[in-house]
């Protein structure tokens, strides 16, 4: 178990300052004062302290690997897209959109006791639905995530807000673990732009594999993995810098679509 630390304090309430303010902080003065978390468990630490300050309910998890390590990042603005209508979402700030494959879970995924694990199978019926989804990007660092590793993961890996979007077939996500060639193109657009036009690759080919690995490896401060949170494991599109756009559109032909407006 880490230690709670006055270095984990003091950068939890600056990365909460930098959240209500949509200001950033150089690691380089991070460095200077000696709160760079050393190490994977601190940065989760830092999180949950930020959190706390920040005062929002955890509404789900960005999940990923690091050198193979589980990681997590609570996702604390959610929005959930409403069918056939534009989706505005009210909070500034964002500098990039990932249009993701994510998880509704059904029920609480425990940590569970030594020597006992979670399957793929358990995890999946753990799961009510899976939708497309969209995550909006920002940084509360001002190098992003060029700096080490367990500071980007204690700015909540860069995550801004997140849009739940439609439900899907769950055969999807199945043919993204084999990477399908047959899957259709994705497109992202903003206004009369192309953003992204491509058949889509998880970074981990299985988008459930993120959430199968923290789930036996949980490791945060946060309650963990609980019933009704969204759980989203890598982007199909790598992350796509806005610019000044403020409408984007997600189409993945027949299998769904989103619109969202961003503040002007």
């Amino acid at each position: 178990m880490t230690t709670i630390t006055e270095a984990n304090i003091r950068l939890g309430m600056i990365l909460a300052e930098a959240e209500a303010r949509q200001s950033s902080i150089s690691a380089e003065k991070l460095e200077s004062r000696d709160l760079i978390p050393p190490t994977i468990d601190s940065a989760m630490a830092v999180q949950a302290l930020a959190v706390g300050t920040i005062g929002k309910d955890v509404a789900g998890w960005k999940l990923g690997l690091n050198n193979g390590r589980p990681v997590a990042a609570p996702l604390l603005d959610l929005y959930d897209e409403v069918q056939d209508s534009t989706l505005t979402v009210p909070k500034p700030g964002a500098v990039g959109i990932e249009i993701e494959v994510c998880f509704v879970l059904a029920e609480d995924l425990p940590a569970l006791p030594l020597g006992e694990t979670y399957t793929r199978e358990t995890i999946l019926k753990a799961v009510e639905s899976i939708n497309f989804g969209a995550e909006f990007v920002s940084y509360r660092l001002t190098e992003e995530n060029r700096v080490p590793f367990p500071l980007f993961l204690a700015d909540r890996l860069a995550n801004h807000s997140f849009v739940l979007g439609p439900a899907i077939d769950a055969s999807v996500m199945e043919a993204l673990a084999l990477q399908d060639p047959n899957l259709p193109p994705l497109m992202v657009e903003a206004e009369d732009d192309v953003l992204f036009g491509a058949i889509p690759v998880h970074p981990q080919m299985d988008p459930v594999a993120p959430l199968l690995t923290y789930a036996n490896a949980q490791n945060d401060h946060l309650g963990g993995l609980k019933r009704g949170q969204v759980i989203t494991t890598g982007s199909l599109c790598g992350m796509i810098r806005l610019g000044e756009a403020t409408r984007i559109t997600a189409r993945w032909e027949g299998i769904g679509g989103m619109d969202i407006q961003l503040p002007g």
